[in-house]
């Protein structure tokens, strides 16, 4: 980024503000002294990663949290859906994703393969999200080409 800086602004707040500040200001408004989020250590990543058990008591909002799902290993999982019927979204049964999140977000790794995704199924969507992102595709892209070429070199 020192080599090349990007000629747009760059920030991740929109998660911040769409998710995060909504559920803490939720909690703080509503005096709720229980959070319960579905986090399963064994999916891995920085989520599984920020917890060491399936509960944390009067974080800095004064509010619990409850994981309640948070040991279930795979299979677990799977046979939790089919006791109940459980029916996926589009996004896992026909579309091929294994994680949704917030669609066409540029910081997620597989962001090329979600857009390939979205293209094929959304066409629409897929419009819509290239034409807000399409400045941190395009530097993401450069980026990783230029981690690249850096590691031939390296080689």
């Amino acid at each position: 980024m020192i080599e090349n800086p990007p000629m747009f602004q760059i920030s991740n707040k929109c998660c911040d503000f769409a998710k995060k500040k909504v559920a803490h200001n939720l909690i703080h408004d509503c005096n709720y002294d229980l959070s319960i989020v579905g986090v399963r250590k064994s999916e891995g990543g920085v989520r599984a990663q920020a917890y060491k058990n399936c509960f944390d008591d009067n974080n800095d909002n004064g509010c619990d949290n409850y994981r309640p799902i948070f040991w279930y290993k795979d299979q677990d999982k799977t046979d939790y859906e089919n006791a109940y019927g459980i029916i996926h979204s589009k996004c896992y049964t026909e579309y091929g994703l294994k994680r949704t999140g917030c669609v066409g977000c540029p910081y997620g790794k597989d962001f090329e393969y979600e857009l390939e995704v979205i293209k094929q199924y959304e066409p629409k969507l897929y419009k819509a999200v290239n034409n807000i992102f399409k400045d941190s595709y395009e530097y993401t892209r450069k980026y990783r080409q230029f981690i690249k070429e850096l590691e031939s070199k390296r080689e």
